[in-house]
């Protein structure tokens, strides 16, 4: 087998140039789908009547939908929701200026937002129940608790989790070009069509994808062990003095 080494030095930097649309796209996605599995996941947790179903159900459909098919689904059905939407406060709907990027993000973070919603839960329930009984008992409001006790406990227990879904979603974006993003895959692929050098294209997309992985993932073990290394979990004791001081 004899590969075209020219052309892949050469491919290799119009490759990369996609690199910052396609971690841009990762980074969004997941902010969004982890906001929405924090909503999602308080909910459940709250038991609200109705809404708490819908969430399953919502949950449901999008764990047994293809991303593919989801991603297609925004892609059409969003437009037509704008299109509804025009002349409502000053809206004006443009065909012709479409962002499908914002379209790739949203089927990102309904798909991760809805596989999260369980890890935001299973965090929650890995918190000892004796912090916040013993946040209460020493004056802490509800809202003081949760941001200075549990939330950062749980952002520990989810850390590991949160990794693995952002390097799993970083691979999923190079199925953003079925709704026209153009991001690492889609350029290597057209890159190499007009050379027939299809193997050299996906084999430098596929070492860009392994390295921002082992990148990615050594990053964020990092801060994982920095995070557990001296149980830096916050105690109720060191917040409570923190608070009282300030």
């Amino acid at each position: 087998m004899n590969l075209n080494y020219a052309f892949m030095l050469k491919d290799i930097p119009v490759v990369l140039s996609a690199l910052p649309l396609t971690l841009a796209l990762t980074v969004i996605s997941m902010a969004l789908a982890l906001l929405l599995a924090g909503l999602m996941g308080a909910c459940r947790l709250k038991r609200i009547p109705v809404l708490s179903q819908v969430i399953v159900v919502f949950n449901t459909f999008i764990k047994g939908v293809p991303l593919v098919v989801q991603l297609l689904l925004c892609y059409y059905g969003i437009p037509l929701i704008l299109k509804s939407m025009d002349g409502f406060l000053g809206y004006t709907f443009d065909p012709k200026n479409q962002s499908y990027f914002a379209f790739a993000c949203v089927a990102f973070a309904f798909n991760y937002g809805a596989y999260m919603t369980d890890m935001v839960i299973t965090s929650y329930e890995g918190v000892d129940p004796g912090q916040s009984e013993a946040a209460a008992s020493v004056g802490m409001t509800r809202s003081q608790t949760l941001t200075c006790i549990i939330i950062p406990q749980m952002i520990v227990i989810a850390l590991p989790n949160i990794s693995n879904y952002f390097m799993w979603l970083f691979k999923a974006t190079s199925l953003a070009s079925i709704v026209n993003v153009f991001e690492l895959l889609s350029v290597a692929r057209a890159s190499t069509a007009d050379n027939y050098a299809i193997l050299e294209g996906y084999l430098i997309a596929a070492g860009i994808y392994w390295i921002i992985c082992i990148v990615v993932e050594r990053l964020l073990n990092s801060l994982n062990r920095k995070l557990t290394s001296h149980d830096r979990r916050p105690s109720v004791a060191a917040v409570t003095e923190k608070v009282q001081v300030s």
